[in-house]
């Protein structure tokens, strides 16, 4: 007889993977996190609070992977929780005898909250409107219903959560406590190294365009993730906290320097296809380039940083002095040669300038260095985050238009779920899929609640025993939670299950009343998934367009503002931006390879528009109205492509500013703007049919995304 192998769900093959990934700081992150959780029932079961669930869940909730994390989002939770105890009072005061309009003002309230959360995206403050919105609910609807008793409500609502933070604070910030400021200094230890390595295959030519795309995806994310774990680090690491303005200042280099080494890359392959002769003579520097970024990325101290070698020096006059001249007349492509030259001097200045910095950091002391740390802005999504709040608005109205007109006493429920779900999942390409998964873990969550509360717990009668029962599902939940890949997986039925066992000093075991809560939680979920579905069938093709709208957007303000932004505001978003995108696709597909470059190209032709809007304003005329102009017409050309209508590419504007401008003298202010002038126009016209797709033109995102 043939043995058939039996087929293995695809979640079960990767819980058990991950399972096999556990270390021992994964279960001390669990232990610790199930001794807080305990700790905080034992005291609100002590102080008598009637819904001590509310705490244990708190914990898990606040529980993250770094110390810094943990304080960051408790501290969040609690001005959101305060706040939406706050307006949950007002609510109730207005409008606790007309239902409809206590649950009109409920549902915007709760759309709001959800607005800031998608609009700041994964900020720190974000938690914050999404806890305000859905704590007025946890805490507006029992109130509304009992409104004499709406403050007690809201105290014992806010105690049992403040509780809930405070024990998980302290057992994440004493008890073993990993430091995001460790991983950020690992972070920051492997990044210049990881550039070089891809400096020396770029700068030599080594791999195919898809391979570069991966290395600089990779690259890219490593550079905007360090800006997310440097507001963790410096709450948990005291000596970080004092260099904070160094690690920005190696951050904005980080990021001058990535955009200076894509666009060296890219215009050294121009000048393979048109003048491989002339590639040939150039490619000995970029390969003594290469070996000097290898050479200096391991520099520890400050005083190797600054020691200038005599390789170094002599590479400097090497590049300098094959900088041919602005002379197009003589030789079509000087100014792609001059471009590449010019390019490779900044390279090695700010190369420099990163490693002094880093060394800097891991002194822990300042630099002498008067220059500005940058601020980093991340891209906002107006839209998305209006799209969010209306199908939030949208969910909690027909939940508790049900809950009205059916008379269900388990309705409010089903209103906080529904609008709880639609906030977390608002901002995801697939929200339809994540809130279905997020019904499933929750249906896990009621077996799993049965199960205790009809089997395990009735005969057990001191908290010790309690403890002993509650253990295995909280120290598995734990060990879920340290795991990006099954995180998704266990809050939901930690989230379900603790509410509807509904631990207190005095339990009630009665199954229909634990139908009926079930009910509620299965009614809430399925309306918000439902509305998702029907409000927000958007998935990751939607995401990639509005991305590149954003950058043609991000471009035609730069152009057209009257006042110019700082450098590291627009490659700090730009990158931010550029990251979603490879997040969504894929190099490797030939199909998608395109918009990937496009957006990249993106960002060179904003640094040149940059370098025209800081022009001194003390040229000549001559010089000045031709470079207005050509700011005007790709001003009018983006703002054309990002309403999606037909426009012409400005080149001709731009040759014939371009030519004015260099007739004017050889001014070397002149000279930039001329040269920047010629980079916007040979961009312009390398990525003329991808820049700035259409809606039918984008092509769709990888279904898988990855890995390499």
């Amino acid at each position: 007889m043939e043995c058939v192998p039996a087929v293995i769900p695809p979640i079960a093959l990767e819980m058990w993977q991950t399972i096999r990934q556990f270390s021992w700081r994964d279960s001390v992150f669990s232990l610790k996190t199930f001794v807080a959780a305990m700790l905080a029932l034992y005291i609100a079961m002590r102080l008598n609070l009637s819904q001590p669930s509310w705490s244990i869940t708190t914990v898990y909730v606040v529980s993250q992977s770094f110390a810094g994390m943990v304080l960051a989002k408790s501290l969040y939770r609690v001005l959101g929780t305060l706040i939406g105890a706050a307006m949950s009072l007002i609510l109730v005061s207005l409008f606790a005898n007309t239902p409809e309009l206590f649950c009109l003002a409920l549902a915007i309230w709760i759309g709001l909250g959800a607005f800031v959360t998608i609009y700041l995206r994964d900020a720190p403050k974000a938690y914050l409107g999404m806890l305000s919105g859905y704590s007025a609910a946890v805490i507006g609807l029992p109130a509304a219903l009992a409104p004499d008793e709406a403050l007690s409500i809201a105290v014992e609502r806010c105690l049992e959560i403040t509780l809930g933070i405070a024990c998980g604070t302290l057992a994440h910030n004493l008890v073993f406590p990993k430091r995001a400021g460790n991983a950020m200094l690992k972070a920051l230890d492997s990044a210049l190294p990881g550039m070089a390595r891809w400096a020396v295959d770029a700068l030599q030519g080594e791999g195919n365009a898809a391979k570069g795309l991966v290395d600089r995806r990779r690259i890219i994310s490593t550079v905007v993730a360090l800006d997310a774990l440097r507001v963790f680090a410096v709450l948990d690491t005291p000596a970080l906290r004092a260099v904070d303005t160094v690690i920005r200042q190696f951050q904005g280099k980080l990021m001058s320097l990535l955009a200076l080494l894509m666009s060296v890359y890219d215009r050294f392959a121009i000048l393979e296809q048109r003048r491989p002769e002339v590639a040939d003579a150039l490619r000995p520097l970029l390969t003594r380039t290469a070996a000097h970024i290898a050479d200096s990325a391991q520099a520890r101290t400050i005083e190797a940083a600054e020691r200038e070698s005599e390789a170094e020096i002599k590479l400097k006059a090497d590049v300098d002095a094959q900088v041919p001249p602005p002379d197009l007349k003589s030789d079509p492509d000087a100014l792609l040669i001059r471009s590449i030259l010019m390019r490779l001097g900044d390279v090695l200045s700010l190369w420099r300038d990163a490693v002094w910095l880093r060394t800097h950091i891991f002194r822990g002391v300042l630099t002498s260095s008067s220059e500005p740390a940058p601020a980093f802005h991340p891209y906002r999504d107006f839209t998305l985050a209006a799209v969010g709040a209306l199908v939030t608005i949208v969910a909690v109205l027909i939940t508790s238009a049900f809950w009205i007109l059916s008379a269900w006493p388990n309705g409010e429920t089903a209103v906080i779920f529904a609008g709880i779900v639609c906030a977390v999942m608002g901002a995801r390409d697939n929200p339809v899929a994540a809130s279905t998964r997020y019904l499933r873990m929750a249906i896990v969550g009621f077996a799993i609640a049965a199960l205790y509360l009809f089997i395990v717990l009735p005969p057990l009668s001191t908290f010790p025993a309690l403890v002993v029962a509650l253990a295995p599902f909280y120290l598995a939940c734990g060990l879920l939670l340290t795991k990006p890949a099954t995180a998704v997986y266990p809050m939901p039925t930690i989230f379900v299950g603790g509410a509807l066992i509904g631990f207190s000093n005095a339990m009630t075991y009665d199954f229909a009343t634990f139908i009926n809560s079930a009910f509620g939680y299965v009614v809430g979920i399925g309306i918000a998934a439902l509305t998702l579905g029907l409000l927000r069938p958007l998935g990751a093709d939607w995401a990639v367009r509005r991305q590149m709208k954003g950058i043609i957007g991000d471009l035609a303000q730069l152009a057209g503002a009257e006042k110019p932004q700082p450098r590291s505001a627009f490659e700090s978003r730009m990158f931010d931006r550029i990251n979603a995108l490879f997040m969504r696709l894929d190099p490797m597909r030939t199909d998608q390879r395109p918009v990937l470059r496009a957006s990249l190209a993106s960002l060179r032709i904003g640094l040149n528009i940059l370098r025209l809007r800081a022009l001194p304003p003390d040229l000549p005329p001559e010089a000045v109205l031709p470079v207005k102009d050509a700011l005007a017409a790709l001003a009018t050309y983006f703002n054309e492509k990002r309403r999606g209508r037909a426009a012409e590419l400005p080149v001709a504007v731009l040759v014939m500013a371009q030519n004015k401008v260099f007739a004017c003298g050889d001014n070397p202010e002149l000279i930039r703007a001329g040269e920047a002038l010629y980079r916007i126009a040979a961009t312009l016209r390398q990525h003329a049919d991808t820049l700035a797709p259409t809606m039918a033109e984008t092509p769709a995102p990888a279904t898988n995304p990855v890995t390499a």
